[in-house]
């Protein structure tokens, strides 16, 4: 009888263990298919004086050699882009705070949004 009972307690703890084990790989491997995609907006300053240029630089991580571009959009400004729309250039020419947007698409879907502000200081 006591043989018993530690192959009937060692299959139940197996059954167990095996139980955990499963559900901690459901877990991990919950939510979307694709991998966390960073993305982070870096100007090279947040004030400039009126009729100057600010560049913000789009980081990207984990983006796994799919097709991932930028896109921008700024509240004010003339914007160009450059190195594929890496990298954006705003001239602001009037004082005022504006926002600067960049949308990172990856195969061609919304993934990830981020803005950065720049304040615009009058010349005088």
């Amino acid at each position: 009888m006591s043989a018993f009972r530690h192959i009937t307690l060692a299959s139940t703890l197996a059954l167990v263990l095996i139980g955990i084990g499963c559900d901690s790989m459901k877990s991990s491997s919950t939510g979307t298919n694709q991998p966390k995609v960073g993305f982070a907006l870096e100007p090279s300053t947040r004030e400039i004086l009126a009729g100057e240029t600010v560049t913000i630089t789009a980081r990207t991580q984990d983006t796994l050699g799919r097709d991932a571009e930028v896109k921008w959009s700024t509240t004010s400004g003339k914007l160009t882009t450059e190195q594929n729309g890496r990298i954006a250039r705003v001239k602001f020419d009037e004082p005022g705070t504006y926002t600067v947007n960049g949308m990172l698409m990856v195969n061609g879907r919304e993934v990830r949004r981020e803005m950065t502000e720049i304040r615009v200081r009058p010349l005088n």
